[in-house]
């Protein structure tokens, strides 16, 4: 069923964590990777706001700077290299700003 028409849609916005393992060589899941997209998960679900997760995370395939890793991408805007467990909440917050500065109130 549609949502009533004056409802507000669901505000949110997209980060991609690259989780690729290579066989050889650098990569993202080489260099734990996967730990940072569980770690930023948690943290994005502790940032809901009127029962909605602003900012969904996601695991992705390979985004190309395998050697920089771990590499994240929020949809539309900035894209994050060598990120660390320091970096989660610059990233949310780098996410979050995109969405006020799209959010026509």
């Amino acid at each position: 069923m549609s949502p009533p028409m004056d409802d507000k849609p669901e505000r949110h916005i997209t980060v991609y964590v690259c989780t690729n393992l290579r066989v050889s060589g650098s990569s993202c899941a080489g260099h734990k990777s996967k730990a940072i997209l569980r770690a930023l998960e948690r943290r994005a679900d502790e940032r809901v706001v009127e029962g909605h997760a602003l900012v969904h995370v996601r695991p992705s395939v390979c985004m190309g700077y395998c050697g920089d890793g771990p590499n994240v991408k929020i949809i539309g805007g900035d894209f994050f290299h060598r990120v660390k467990m320091d970096d989660l909440d610059t990233i949310l917050d780098a996410a979050e700003h995109l969405i006020a500065a799209k959010d026509p109130a």
